[in-house]
């Protein structure tokens, strides 16, 4: 089984998520920081993150630029105002943008997607 790391602050966002992703058969861990986020990459099999931007102790840019020396696993950048992070593109070969306004299913397809290695 696939296991897929949601780091968001909101706990609203992590539940749902959560609830949606074990419903296509993955495995979720939930982190509430950038902190949290990068001690569980560490201990886990991480096979996708989906990243919030805006957060507490540790931004979601950091935690993305950590990720980007360590692995080319998939990171979807799931987070309000995207656009205010200039070049969050150029910082990981393997990313997709979404921002939370979208519907949830577009974030279900992009998952899919890029758990299947297909960007």
């Amino acid at each position: 089984m696939k296991t897929v790391l949601v780091v968001d602050d909101d706990s609203s966002v992590r539940l749902l998520l959560r609830d949606e992703l074990n419903d296509i058969g993955l495995n979720v861990i939930t982190a509430v920081d950038g902190e949290e986020a990068l001690i569980s990459f560490d201990e886990n099999q991480i096979d996708l993150v989906i990243l919030d931007l805006n957060m507490p102790k540790l931004k979601g840019d950091k935690v993305l630029e950590v990720i980007s020396n360590k692995s080319d696993i998939p990171v979807i950048v799931y987070s309000a105002n995207i656009d205010n992070y200039d070049g969050i593109e150029d910082l990981h070969s393997n990313l997709y943008l979404i921002e939370k306004s979208s519907d949830i299913e577009k974030l279900i397809d992009t998952v899919n997607l890029a758990i299947n290695g297909k960007k």
